[in-house]
């Protein structure tokens, strides 16, 4: 294959509406066509030819394939409107179709990137476009509801407000040009975006100046205004449309990513719901010790796992490409299709399936005398008896905050605001219970998926639940693996509000999604339980009311009760792998 590429800049993609998307497109010189590999993306398209290392065109152009980066509808080069993935269905499809048709390309198209990239592959699938031969969405979700914008019921707060500032800067002046907003938009936008940690404050959400008086970022409001799974939802998730899905797909996630829920659930609902045999059975899983964005490697400001968990993803990448585009039998077939990192060991492994096979889902009981703040409490395997119930005061004016972990924070990139942080600072507030284990003389290995349920009851009409899955080191530092949260008036589905008597005790169950981590010996296991991980999620004023009205003067506190007897047994349930 020759090496000599050829660039071609702003070439206009029509769609089926007459609107005209603009794509650069880097190609072999060759005699023969090629397949093509597209990414769609709402962050210009000149920004990830250089900077994306989730993707590995930088080296497809030369490996033998056509690689098109396209800005999406409304943005930079190219025409009309944006409105985060309402479009990129329709127009991924629009987009693959027109690809397979022109001279210099084999008529097999794949689509690659992450994150809203990610979730752009999948809107195209589900149009089931005849050429998508591949897909690779990496950290991508399998919805927007439960998904990136709310989780348990929660909104997620720390995402939402900074990526509509994120994107709406170049969204107004792009208004501004065509005389529909104020010239000056842009420029306020993107001081409001430089002090996004002071919003996170602000209340009520519904009423976010900044946001408010921008036309730009008024999905943002829409989402606010649709706090349970309803219709608007339903026009974006992938996961009601798996059967469409014709193509075969790479999925990649990290433990630290807040979207590792959707890849997960892509992967094992794609293997049994996949619209064709190939899609089934070409789905690959892979899951590193990494947050959402950034480099692939395991090196957080407080932990390091080593060059270990390093991948060649941009290798692996090409390598399905080639199995799938190409026609090539290179032994990607007869690979286990998982691969997952198990922490704590540091070191990858190799499964048939995931959630593993062998799993025992093992409950550990929470215990206490009553005593689990300040880390009084106790975790064991052992069925609870009489035992005194954990009580605190949990008060949104000043909540509990989140250290690390799965998030979606300002400076996740860096990750300076996510992986696995210290608790500590946060385990000695008085509206934290903390529940340890005994000093383990065997490895526990702890891969798949994770819940824990709360017998619980509070004060207010309303609150949330918080949980936390830690790994205590013989030093002392509780190192976060998981956590989960749920609004407790979405306890029984986010279809809609279901309210709570104050005072009464329901069980909760809140899903902390997955991890891998083995507990060495020396170790503990803990739980941690609180009612806020602010401003991953926004405070719960616990007044019940719709979500964005409350303001500062409608916060109250409520009393929290936690129980755990023979009775109402609060447990975790822990994928306990046979060692």
């Amino acid at each position: 294959m020759s090496t000599r590429v050829l660039v071609d800049k702003n070439v206009p993609i029509p769609m089926r509406d007459g609107t005209v998307l603009k794509a650069d497109i880097a190609r072999p010189d060759a005699d023969e066509p090629v397949p093509a590999i597209l990414a769609r993306s709402p962050y210009s398209k000149d920004f990830h030819v250089s900077t994306n290392a989730w993707m590995p065109f930088v080296n497809a152009a030369t490996a033998g394939y056509a690689v098109v980066f396209q800005d999406v509808r409304g943005r930079f080069e190219s025409e009309g409107d944006f409105y985060p993935y309402v479009h990129e269905g329709p127009d991924g499809y629009d987009t693959v179709e027109w690809l397979a048709a022109q001279p210099w390309c084999n008529a097999r198209v794949g689509m690659a990137g992450g994150s809203y990239l990610g979730l752009a592959q999948w809107l195209a699938a589900v149009e089931s476009p005849a050429h998508l031969g591949a897909l690779c969405p990496l950290i991508a979700p399998s919805e927007g509801y439960e998904g990136y914008a709310y989780q348990g019921g929660a909104f997620q707060l720390g995402l939402n407000p900074f990526w509509a500032l994120m994107v709406s800067p170049a969204t107004a002046m792009r208004l501004a040009q065509q005389g529909r907003a104020d010239p000056e938009e842009a420029q306020r936008l993107l001081r409001a975006f430089e002090e996004v940690d002071d919003l996170y404050w602000r209340l009520p959400l519904t009423s976010l100046s900044e946001l408010g008086e921008s036309p730009a970022t008024s999905f943002y409001f829409e989402e606010i205004s649709h706090e349970r799974d309803d219709a608007f939802w339903a026009r974006t998730a992938i996961n009601r449309r798996y059967s469409r899905v014709l193509a075969p797909a790479l999925n990649v996630s990290g433990w630290y990513d807040g979207f590792l829920h959707g890849t997960l659930e892509n992967y094992t609902r794609m293997r049994e719901e996949g619209g064709s045999e190939v899609a089934r059975k070409g789905q690959l899983l892979l899951v590193g010790p990494w947050p959402h964005a950034g480099e692939l490697h395991g090196d957080f400001p407080e932990y390091r796992f080593g060059p270990s968990c390093v991948v060649d993803l941009a290798g692996l990448q090409l390598r399905f490409f080639d199995r799938h585009l190409k026609g090539i039998d290179n032994g990607l077939d007869e690979e286990k299709p998982v691969r997952v990192y198990i922490m704590g060991e540091n070191v990858w492994r190799d499964e048939e399936e995931w959630p593993l096979a062998r799993t025992c889902y093992t409950l550990w009981y929470l215990h206490s005398a009553g005593d689990a703040r300040g880390a009084g409490g106790t975790l064991s395997p052992e069925a609870p008896g009489a035992e005194a119930a954990d009580v605190y005061l949990y008060d949104p004016r000043d909540p509990c905050p989140i250290v690390g972990g799965p998030t979606l924070l300002p400076g996740f990139g860096v990750r300076a605001n996510s992986g696995p942080r210290d608790q500590r600072q946060v385990e000695t507030r008085p509206d934290v219970l903390v529940y340890t284990s005994q000093v383990l003389t065997e490895p526990v290995e702890v891969t798949g998926p994770l819940s824990c349920t709360l017998y619980a009851a509070t004060s207010a009409p309303d609150t949330d639940w918080v949980v936390r899955l830690c790994d205590v080191h013989p030093d002392g530092a509780s190192r976060i693996l998981a956590e989960g949260i749920l609004r407790a008036r979405y306890r029984e589905g986010t279809d809609r509000p279901r309210p709570i008597e104050p005072e009464r005790v329901y069980p909760y169950k809140v899903n902390l999604v997955a991890t891998s981590n083995v507990f060495l010996p020396g170790h503990r296991i803990r739980v941690d339980v609180t009612s806020s991980s602010f401003p991953r999620f926004d405070r719960n004023p616990n007044t019940g009311h719709p979500l964005g009205v409350d303001g500062p003067e409608d916060l109250r506190p409520a009393l929290q009760t936690v129980f755990h007897d023979g009775e109402r047994p609060s447990h975790i349930v822990l994928p306990v792998i046979p060692r």
